[in-house]
């Protein structure tokens, strides 16, 4: 049973409980997320078909909980190891609350790495490289909710402006 940890609205940890119980009963926890940059381009992945949480969604390009008694940055290199089977030096870009009436705090990393991505079966479906310029083209893409706030840390400019055109077609 993965065991996630409970955090006040500081990010002290103050307890930890089943992933279950983390969303049923909405408390709040840590997220790690992280961007692969190559060649001035960031790779997002498409999340599996076979995840239960938004199958098929462009997101991160790894991410996930993290764990009972782990820090964030441990975290984020697991997923990264886990999602496209990288290791390298991560740098952090932000961290942040993220609340839809849930409250998460958030862990963004950057990682510039070279060598072939491997794929987790069970995880990922591929991705794509965009170019911060290129971003307008998530807008006929189904996006993980948190992609947007990160994208907007990593890339201010050019992020915000695909987001608020992604936000205007999405209430017509």
């Amino acid at each position: 049973m993965e065991l996630i940890d409970v955090i006040d609205t500081q990010g002290q940890v103050v307890g930890s409980a089943p992933r279950d119980q983390i969303y049923g009963q909405k408390l709040p926890h840590r997220i790690v997320h992280v961007m692969v940059e190559r060649d001035g381009k960031v790779f997002l992945q498409r999340r599996s078909r076979h995840m239960t949480f938004m199958p098929g969604h462009l997101c991160t390009s790894a991410g996930g909980h993290v764990s009972a008694g782990e820090a964030p940055l441990e975290a984020a290199q697991r997923e990264l190891q886990e999602e496209l089977g990288l290791e390298g030096s991560l740098v952090p870009v932000a961290e942040f609350v993220f609340d839809d009436g849930h409250h998460r705090r958030i862990f963004l990393y950057r990682a510039r790495m070279e060598g072939p991505l491997r794929f987790s079966e069970r995880e990922v479906d591929g991705g794509l490289f965009l170019a911060p310029e290129e971003l307008g083209r998530l807008l006929d893409e189904p996006c993980h909710p948190q992609l947007w706030p990160c994208l907007e840390r990593l890339f201010p400019g050019p992020s915000a402006d695909a987001r608020t055109r992604w936000k205007q077609s999405s209430t017509r």
